[in-house]
């Protein structure tokens, strides 16, 4: 969309942030996210200051007629922060988190990121569920779900979620809890960024123990078996013992691998105990589990450099069988050298807290399984979606209700599969939300819920 002198001139007067216009510095800079395959281009960037600047530009919008991208981490697999032909709205400056550790809240701008987050709670003893990836903004990962290592105690990081201030689609600021607007509240735990501008996240924190925890690293053909007892853990371990699993393939050899990731937030004398199993394992090639600290748990993932390509796809899944692991199995094989095959999952608190609480929809599921493709030859590019796309099919037939993890989604997600994430009924509450708080669909860039 091509946006006249004067409609940027208005702008400039109503917003005190940078602005960013094709062809200027730091335009292609702020437009990236970490997926390599992404080359959208904003009709303008703007850093708003503060809440009044994000208020000014949403009315300003309005008044151009020009949808609306949020762009918090950038760490969307689809891109979502960064729309075509939108007004972009970067919130790095809105990244700053004050913590009141007598209340155990947690008040975070819409612009941090994980680490952000956890610096500031871990450092007087707390912290909030999340997810496992520093460099993810906290605004998609908590309005879309949120799966982290301490979902078995505290559950989903939109579980957490007490509270928002909230930029509407007419710009008007909403300071929004279970006093004022608990239908939005609810929206907001999962529904996704459908809603507004989340200036402002306040979330309830939990006490955070010792933690044992790390990754141990399987390879050979007995990695079919690791998952095998990975399902049986999780099916009857306590709320404090949160395990994933990455299947992947060894670089050099071309043979199966896995590396289990999991925290023990317990007793740490039983730490030891718990992981036992797969310590004894013969297959063990690399064990990095101990009595770790929060933060370094947090930064096992590492941080996603921009150079790859990705396209994720998968299910939530309703039951953890044989036939299941077959299907998993032969993903894996199918798989090239980057690529990998995500199982996260779910139990203890996700599973008790009331499906009222959230917007979110998988609650009830056993496990998210995610084909991620990650590659970095362009030529590459039809292979590797296919893969991941056949690998997801595969999944269906265990799938819960035949969505995904929005997180995890891609802009080509199927509206059928958006409102699978949630079901019919909940998914027709979430769009009456969205007619009374976006009614012209500006908040599109998105996993998106259409007005009723």
């Amino acid at each position: 969309m091509d946006l006249t002198t004067k409609a940027i001139d208005d702008l400039r007067r109503l917003a005190r942030g940078p602005l960013y216009l094709p062809g200027s510095g730091q335009y292609d800079e702020r437009r990236q996210t970490f997926n390599a395959m992404l080359d959208k281009r904003p009709a303008v960037i703007l850093q708003p200051l503060d809440v009044a600047d994000v208020s000014a530009a949403v009315r300003w919008a309005a008044d151009a007629d020009i949808a609306i991208s949020i762009r918090g981490g950038g760490h969307s697999v689809a891109g979502h922060g960064v729309g075509d032909g939108s007004l972009m709205l970067d919130l790095v400056n809105l990244a700053s988190v004050v913590v009141d550790p007598v209340a155990r809240v947690a008040d975070a701008g819409g612009g941090a990121h994980l680490e952000d987050l956890d610096r500031a709670t871990t450092a007087v003893g707390l912290a909030a569920p999340s997810g496992t990836y520093m460099t993810t903004g906290i605004g998609g990962l908590t309005l879309t779900g949120g799966i982290g290592y301490l979902l078995g105690t505290a559950g989903f990081a939109c579980d957490a979620l007490i509270g928002a201030e909230v930029v509407t689609a007419d710009g008007t600021i909403h300071q929004v809890d279970d006093g004022t607007d608990p239908e939005l509240l609810w929206a907001l735990r999962g529904g996704g960024g459908n809603f507004g501008v989340v200036t402002r996240f306040r979330y309830a924190l939990t006490p955070l123990p010792s933690v044992y925890g790390g990754h141990i690293r399987f390879a050979g053909q007995g990695v079919r078996e690791v998952v095998h007892m990975l399902f049986e853990q999780q099916a009857v371990g306590p709320d404090e013992l949160t395990m994933m699993i990455e299947l992947s393939k060894d670089a050099a050899t071309g043979e199966r691998a896995a590396t289990v990731l999991g925290a023990w937030t317990g007793d740490p004398a039983l730490g030891e105990a718990m992981f036992g199993p797969f310590r004894a394992r013969h297959d063990v090639v690399e064990d990095e589990l101990r009595v770790i600290p929060y933060l370094d748990l947090q930064a096992l993932a590492g941080r996603m450099g921009a150079t790859y390509r990705h396209y994720w796809k998968g299910h939530f899944v309703r039951e953890l069988s044989a036939d299941l692991e077959d299907v998993v199995a032969a993903a894996q094989d199918a798989m090239s050298a980057h690529s990998e095959i995500l199982i996260e999952t779910i139990h203890g608190a996700a599973h008790r807290t009331p499906e009222s609480h959230a917007a979110f929809g998988a609650r009830a599921a056993l496990a998210n399984i995610s084909a991620l493709a990650i590659w970095e030859d362009p030529a590459e590019d039809e292979r590797q979606i296919a893969w991941a796309r056949q690998s997801a099919a595969s999944l269906e037939p265990f799938s819960l209700r035949g969505g995904g993890y929005l997180n995890y989604a891609q802009a080509d997600e199927s509206a059928a599969r958006i409102e699978g994430a949630f079901g019919a009924e909940r998914f027709a509450r979430l769009r009456a939300v969205k007619r009374r708080c976006d009614p012209d669909n500006r908040f599109r860039f998105n996993a998106n819920i259409p007005p009723a």
